[in-house]
């Protein structure tokens, strides 16, 4: 069962209908002429039509900067599942591995597509020669039975803000479920991959699925999560390397979620911003009841002289999360707006929130979520969660990515329901998925 809390009294319909009408402009001499657009006009069963403008190519003049992500060194133990499947750890050669499993080195190679035999990754699953099961799966000896979905087991494992989450909280009995991108920029994610229709149809299959992996007692808060602030090697005009998405195409995105039952997330990417200035304009959208906002310190410009954001990797302290909060929780009440409102922070380094034990998650108006990023193995992804998420974390955020995690974590492998490969799982039961 789908919920929404604060969403107001429009009523969720499903998308029926859509009629593309491509405008695409032709490029033009001058840089100065606006990029070219894609007009997507959508039709819902209520009879209410919108039409978005989205970019048909990047709005900055130069391409997104892409994350820098580190995965962890701790080892994984070794293990030799059913003879077909070995998984690396820390220290190992492919060469050792071969001589161990009495295997030839190329042959083991070749069943597990290493384009170099000189990079292997701790967590990795390598497939025996001759196995039939792709690599990075393993293969159960017989048919398992579809897994018992312990509803108590799920909460008693979520935070103690979460467990305790009222009516009116952003998390009170369910899990989000967001798509996060950038219109028109299929690169940054699977909400710019393709038009609304067909993105909102995947976010609803892929949010019933967690319905089912998350028990009869939770719902599920499907979401929009737009890059609104996007980070760029280009200075822009303010020299803030900050490129924000039109208030149009904001807006337009805003109506479809309202209407389709919908929460939207405003992310920004910091850039040369503070923290609390970044945020500025995306406050206005507050007054919207299914709107909320994410900031992302991996783009703060905190080093004298840096060029660029996310070169290198950036961070925010305690204090200036704490002061975006209070800059929403002020907004909030002297606009006499509905809260409380989710404030996610990404992370995926331990040194990306600074003095991180100083956090203020009190405040009635703001929902302080803490997001682990990065991709890679099962076995990295679980260990870096499990490392920066504990039960002093207010609300906790698990960033899936559909094209780079190897193999991707199931539903119920991201709440922990389930082991991933290797055997690690899943501690504390995240209350936001972000799929990019």
């Amino acid at each position: 069962m789908y919920s929404l809390a604060r969403m107001g009294s429009v009523a969720g319909v499903a998308l029926t209908a859509l009629m593309l009408s491509l405008a695409t402009a032709h490029a033009q001499s001058d840089p100065a002429d606006a990029p070219p657009t894609q007009t997507v006009s959508i039709r819902s069963s209520a009879g209410v039509t919108f039409t978005l403008t989205i970019p048909a190519r990047p709005l900055s003049v130069t391409a997104p900067i892409t994350a820098l992500l580190n995965t962890p060194v701790v080892a994984a133990s070794a293990t030799l599942t059913e003879h077909t499947a070995y998984v690396v750890k820390t220290g190992d050669t492919l060469f050792e591995i071969a001589q161990t499993l009495g295997v030839d080195m190329q042959a083991l190679a070749v069943a597990n597509q290493l384009a170099d035999v000189n990079i292997i990754e701790v967590g990795q699953v390598l497939h025996m020669p001759g196995s039939t099961t792709p690599p990075g799966l393993t293969q159960p000896s017989s048919p398992l039975p579809p897994p018992v979905v312990d509803a108590a087991a799920i909460a008693a494992r979520m935070t103690p803000s979460a467990q305790q989450a009222q009516p009116g909280s952003p998390f009170h009995r369910t899990t989000w479920l967001t798509y996060y991108g950038r219109p028109g920029i299929p690169v940054m994610g699977i909400l710019g991959a393709d038009d609304p229709l067909t993105v909102t149809a995947q976010l609803r299959a892929q949010a019933a699925a967690y319905d089912a992996a998350n028990g009869p007692e939770l719902g599920v808060t499907p979401a929009f999560h737009l890059v609104y602030g996007m980070a760029t090697k280009a200075p822009g005009d303010d020299g803030k390397h900050v490129n924000y998405l039109p208030d149009a195409v904001v807006q337009q995105y805003i109506d479809v979620a309202l209407a389709e039952n919908l929460a939207v997330i405003l992310d920004v990417q910091i850039g040369g911003h503070t923290p609390a200035e970044s945020i500025q304009r995306a406050l206005p959208f507050l007054r919207h009841p299914n709107v909320h906002l994410a900031i992302d310190p991996e783009f703060a410009m905190v080093e004298a002289g840096q060029a660029w954001p996310g070169n290198p990797i950036g961070y925010v302290t305690a204090a200036q999360v704490n002061e975006v909060q209070q800059v929403m929780a002020e907004y909030l009440r002297e606009q006499k707006l509905a809260g409380p409102r989710v404030l996610l922070v990404h992370q995926f380094q331990n040194t990306m929130i600074v003095e991180k034990e100083q956090l203020d998650a009190t405040l009635p108006e703001v929902a302080l979520t803490l997001s682990v990023d990065g991709f890679g193995s099962p076995y990295a992804k679980i260990t870096k969660y499990n490392a920066l998420v504990d039960g002093a974390t207010s609300f906790a955020a698990f960033k899936l990515f559909y094209d780079y995690d190897e193999p991707l974590l199931s539903e119920a492998q991201a709440l922990g329901v389930e082991p991933g490969l290797a055997g690690y799982a899943i501690g504390v039961t995240p209350n936001l998925i972000i799929y990019q």
